[in-house]
């Protein structure tokens, strides 16, 4: 029994260290495969022969664990990397010849073909006789390990680039003022041959390096402060005792503990900038080209002569002059001949004034002079005078010799005004005036100017708000066939109705509108409601009748005529052929490519071109044959003295055979007699135009002419109603 007993209980502990060892083997297999990375002993061979692989062999190659096994399908050392196979053995044996564990990097080729680093570490295997015949470890993948060292030593790279051979000068200095490190920039900047010898040689900044040696003191209390500078500026030396302006830009860089381990930042050399403003600041009241008193020295000036002319009750005279023509003679010779012209007149301007009087270029070709200690207003008169005549000598220049003329703005202290500002706008007022009437020309202030400018001012005000408020309207007057006695056609004349000042012609308003650039909108205006009248003539009367209608040089040469046109037209649903736009021939000399170009295009779309207010202006032969012109409209200018003027008459009659030769309508404006209208018909003129047939129309009484008269129209047939 006993040994019965003895015998089962062998069995028993038997049992249990088989199922012990049973269970310690699954637990080492379980570590070994949960391991990241791959467990393996291999044979100390060429092919490094595995003979035991753990499951993480999977993931990190890419190939099952068995197929390595013996090299089955593959071997670890066809796997290594071409490039570094190499040196990896020769890693491992010189740790095995030290009997040192071995630690090395790797890469090795993936079953897919993917590159993976690795990181080994291992020991040998040695036999009784102390030779390795195996290798154990593990080998983990660190490719992403190696991306991240890569990214790092690629941005250390670019910023060592940058600090190195960036233009802009690099430091870093204690806080005491020494220099730890600087770029060659920075050496070159100081005058230094090399960073090391900036560093060597400067060892105390604040006295060493800046003229004023408080301004280190500043640098470090702002940082304190604020933690950073920006725009820094200050003098210092450089090597060779010169000075120069430098701007820094600077930061402080502390422990974790917030303790200051040094400051950090960029220097620039702004020597240039700082002469540039102090050259500045000294043409702050000079003009650079003629030597005179610039924009910004005049209210300064002036507020001191008017204070002076207020203890001595005198008066001063601010003359605005504008040179004539001088923006001509700028595009066509060049900036430098204009700079030659103005220095010229700048002398004869000095020559031609008293000593007390000042003058000053106001910009471009505009002049202010000033002349104080006057009496009355009239003293100026003389000193007006002498400028305009030593202005108006010829001025060579080159090859050229020019005579300029120019018009003058005037206004008095204190008659006109007491300050400066609206002295200046009286003067520039008058200035406007005087070029308005011809140029060349003095122009006193006065009140009756201020009213004029005034009621421009009132017209460009309303005309913002005329077409809102439907102010505007169209009046139509006949143009007739001078052989048959029909209504050929209907010009459309625009009036402005002011609520306040009643009916204002054109000649007043168009003006303004041309220089406010109310124009267009007016213009296109214009256009449809001469389309809508067409239409409502021929729905009510039963006639399509043509009409004419005016567009402006402005109009013509800088909007979008073609397209205000063409997009009319297609939205009124009006023949083109029907209408006639009327310009006069001096937009041809404003921009003749752009006059061409619009001519054609506006052909192209089927409209009718007439020439307004022909043989006032620069006709040729040349134009009149190439470009698209329907018909020329004589200038009433030659008809309303045709009784007593024979030169009238023979200037018609030739306007009259040019126009027929070039297989062109004439028109007459301007008939008002029976002589004149007896006169043209036997010339030949085709069309007339005037009060002798009909004064402009409003729409009721065109309504009314069209009921009275009952007129024919000329080659047009009735339209069924």
């Amino acid at each position: 029994m006993n040994s019965q007993t003895t015998l089962f209980g062998i069995m028993q502990n038997d049992i249990m260290e088989s199922l012990l060892t049973a269970q310690q083997q699954r637990l080492l297999d379980t570590l070994l495969d949960n391991l990241d990375g791959m467990i393996y002993r291999c044979l100390y061979d060429s092919n490094w022969t595995m003979i035991y692989v753990s499951k993480g062999c999977e993931t990190l190659t890419g190939y099952p664990a068995h197929e390595l096994l013996l090299n089955k399908s593959t071997s670890y050392e066809t796997m290594t990397h071409p490039d570094d196979r190499d040196k990896a053995r020769a890693v491992i044996d010189a740790a095995i010849q030290k009997g040192e564990r071995f630690e090395l990097e790797y890469r090795i080729v993936r079953a897919n073909g993917d590159i993976t680093w690795v990181a080994e570490r291992g020991s040998a295997v040695f036999d009784n006789n102390g030779q390795p015949v195996a290798l154990e470890g593990i080998i983990q993948d660190i490719s992403g390990r190696k991306r991240i060292e890569d990214e790092l030593f690629s941005t250390e790279q670019k910023y060592r680039s940058m600090f190195e051979n960036s233009t802009l000068g690099m430091f870093q200095t204690t806080e005491s003022g020494t220099y730890l490190n600087a770029n060659p920039a920075l050496a070159k900047l100081y005058g230094y041959v090399s960073p090391e010898a900036l560093i060597g040689d400067l060892n105390n900044i604040s006295t060493q390096l800046y003229v004023a040696e408080s301004r280190r003191g500043e640098f470090t209390d702002a940082i304190r402060a604020q933690g950073r500078v920006h725009n820094f500026e200050s003098e210092v030396y450089r090597l060779n005792g010169e000075t120069i302006w430098i701007s820094e830009n600077a930061h402080a860089v502390c422990d974790p503990q917030g303790e200051i381990l040094y400051y950090e930042g960029t220097v620039e050399d702004i020597t240039d900038r700082k002469n540039h403003e102090l050259q500045i600041r000294q043409l702050a009241v000079t003009d650079n080209l003629t030597g005179l008193l610039n924009r910004h020295a005049f209210s300064g000036k002036l507020a001191s002569l008017i204070a002076e002319a207020d203890k001595t009750q005198n008066k001063i005279a601010i003359a605005f002059i504008d040179l004539d023509h001088f923006k001509l003679i700028n595009d066509t010779l060049g900036h430098r001949a204009g700079d030659k012209l103005l220095e010229n007149v700048a002398q004869r301007l000095i020559q031609s004034t008293r000593p007390t009087d000042a003058i000053v270029r106001f910009g471009g070709d505009e002049f202010v002079m000033l002349y104080p200690r006057l009496r009355v207003a009239e003293d100026a008169e003389p000193l007006l005078a002498r400028v305009m005549e030593a202005i108006s000598q010829p001025i060579a220049i080159g090859d050229y010799v020019f005579n300029m003329t120019c018009s003058v703005g005037v206004s008095i202290y204190p008659d006109h005004a007491k300050e400066i500002d609206t002295l200046l706008s009286c003067a520039d007022s008058a200035l406007y005036s005087a070029k308005n009437a011809g140029k060349n020309k003095v122009q006193m202030f006065s009140g009756a100017l201020a009213q004029q400018l005034g009621e421009r001012n009132e017209i460009e005000y309303g005309l913002g708000h005329a077409m809102q408020r439907q102010e505007l309207m169209l009046y139509y007057q006949p143009q007739i066939n001078m052989q048959h006695g029909n209504i050929s056609a209907l010009e459309a004349l625009i009036r402005w109705q002011h609520p306040e000042r009643g009916l204002i012609p054109p000649d007043q308003f168009i003006p303004v509108a041309e220089e406010t650039g109310h124009i267009f909108a007016i213009g296109e205006w214009v256009l449809q409601t001469a389309c809508q009248k067409i239409k409502s003539m021929q729905t009510e009367w039963g006639y399509m009748v043509p009409i004419a209608v005016n567009v402006s040089p402005i109009q013509f040469l800088r909007g979008n005529l073609v397209e205000t046109v063409q997009r009319v037209l297609r939205q009124e649903r009006v023949p083109p052929h029907l209408i006639t736009l009327e310009v006069t021939e001096n937009a041809r000399f404003k921009d003749e490519a752009m006059f061409t170009r619009t001519l054609e295009q506006l052909k192209r779309l089927g409209v009718c071109i007439a020439i307004d207010d022909f043989g006032i202006g620069y006709s040729n032969m040349a134009y009149l044959k190439n470009y698209p012109i329907d018909e020329l409209k004589i200038d009433k200018a030659f008809v309303q003295d045709l009784e007593q003027s024979v030169t009238n008459g023979n200037i018609l009659l030739a306007l009259i055979n040019l126009g027929k030769s070039l297989h062109k309508s004439v028109t007459a404006e301007g008939i008002e007699t029976e002589y004149q209208h007896r006169f043209l018909l036997h010339s030949g003129c085709d069309v007339g135009q005037g009060y002798y047939y009909s004064r402009p129309l409003s729409d009721e009484a065109l309504a009314q002419f069209m009921r009275e008269q009952q007129p024919k129209f000329d080659h047009f047939q009735q339209v069924a109603r």
